[in-house]
């Protein structure tokens, strides 16, 4: 019998995002990592637009660099390092695929950020500055097949040493939540 690969990710991550304090806090991120990693970064401009789901979140990721991206994808909103089970596709048409799912779905919002992403072994290390809320920080360690998510959160840590992160600046959920609690706030 063939399995049920629908409802099976296709890839697992580790995750921790921070909020960063200002250009400051930022620029001195920067400098961290291209020390760490000896290059410069590569800046991608992502504009991600989130659906109404009841279970984890769908977005539909614009690309100027390559092929956008329809993204689906699970993670309990608590700080620190967390599993994240994603899948992905590449989209050739995605104006008409958001307007397909706008139609029978519903939007829930808009991210635009510029992101600058360097690479640390098998971790992906992104510097964002965000449309409406400002500057972050986010680790994705991307986990091999076989390799425990204990181990992917060590690897976090670390690197939450190495970047002198502090736990309150660890936050919770996705940026499309901040938004929205940014707008029922204001």
């Amino acid at each position: 019998m063939a399995s049920n690969t629908v409802n099976e990710p296709k890839f697992r991550n580790i995750e921790l995002k921070a909020k960063l304090d200002g250009p400051d806090g930022y620029q001195r991120r920067v400098a961290i990592a291209k020390e760490l990693t000896n290059s410069e970064g590569t800046v991608i401009h992502q504009n991600d637009v989130f659906f109404v789901t009841s279970v984890g979140r769908l977005k539909l990721r614009y690309l100027t660099h390559k092929k956008s991206e329809l993204i689906s994808y699970s993670r309990p909103d608590v700080p620190g390092p967390k599993l994240s089970e994603y899948s992905k596709m590449d989209i050739d048409e995605p104006h008409c695929l958001e307007e397909i799912l706008a139609e029978t779905i519903g939007v829930r919002g808009r991210v635009v950020k510029r992101r600058l992403l360097f690479l640390y072994g098998q971790t992906r290390v992104h510097l964002d500055e965000v449309e409406q809320l400002g500057n972050y920080l986010e680790f994705e360690v991307v986990l091999k097949p076989n390799q425990t998510i204990e181990e992917g959160q060590a690897i976090v840590e670390d690197l939450k040493r190495t970047f002198e992160l502090d736990d309150h600046q660890l936050i919770t959920g996705a940026y499309i939540d901040h938004i929205e609690k940014n707008k029922v706030d204001s």
